[in-house]
């Protein structure tokens, strides 16, 4: 009877031997689960370990002797789209990650949040997030609704003008109407981007290049008038 029960024993921890040795591509390292992204295994000797990254963070199957948790725009999930339950905080819909501001028409605000807790970050103007990157960017790159340069820098591109030669600028410059250090690049006559010129110096719309205030009437007092305020 007990050679019998020691018989059975062994066949047991035989058969779970075999499934962690299928289960683990090689006897040592790191590997993504085939259909979730933050989740992953750690094999030794072709032992098996059931492993999560944080709330946020997705598994990188980059490199198998790698054990890397990271942002989901930094990994390619394919066809590993599912993901753990959500653990929300105040402002953070995930533990770990960077997310956009609460309020859609807030284009330039966002949160990073590391373990629940939230900072508020601003873009430089003239940008917006990007939730696909992490990072702030020209509007025509996000692509968001209701944060195209139109909608952010509240300035139309002109309808373009040909020059002498029949020729059409793709990115021609406009002066901020209400900014005499600022203009526009209107990228292919369409998406306005804000840009300064230097501190001292202000936009001439005639040569379209950063010139000093007594070349430009309407902007000669411009400094002295921001040193008022």
């Amino acid at each position: 009877m007990k050679r019998l029960l020691v018989i059975a024993l062994f066949g047991v921890q035989a058969c779970l031997s075999q499934e962690a040795s299928d289960a683990c591509p090689a006897a040592n390292g790191f590997f993504a689960d085939a259909v979730q992204c933050d989740r992953y295994y750690e094999c030794r000797e072709n032992e098996i370990e059931d492993k999560l990254c944080p709330d946020g963070l997705v598994f990188s199957d980059k490199n198998s002797k790698l054990e890397r948790c990271d942002f989901p725009f930094n990994v390619d999930c394919g066809d590993r789209p599912e993901l753990q339950d959500p653990q929300p905080s105040t402002n953070c819909p995930r533990k770990n990650g960077y997310f956009p501001h609460r309020d859609p028409s807030v284009c330039d605000q966002f949160f990073f949040c590391s373990d629940g807790q939230f900072n508020l970050i601003t873009c430089s103007p003239g940008l917006v997030f990007d939730a696909k990157t992490g990072t702030c960017a020209w509007p025509g790159e996000a692509n968001r609704v209701g944060c195209s340069g139109k909608d952010v820098n509240k300035f139309t591109c002109p309808e373009p003008l040909p020059n002498e030669g029949g020729v059409v600028n793709p990115n021609p410059l406009y002066a901020d109407p209400e900014d005499c250090q600022h203009f526009y690049v209107c990228i292919n006559n369409v998406e306005p981007r804000r840009n300064g010129c230097p501190l001292g110096y202000v936009f001439n719309d005639d040569t379209k290049q950063c010139d000093d205030p007594s070349n430009v009437p309407e902007c000669k007092d411009f400094y002295g008038e921001v040193e008022e305020k």
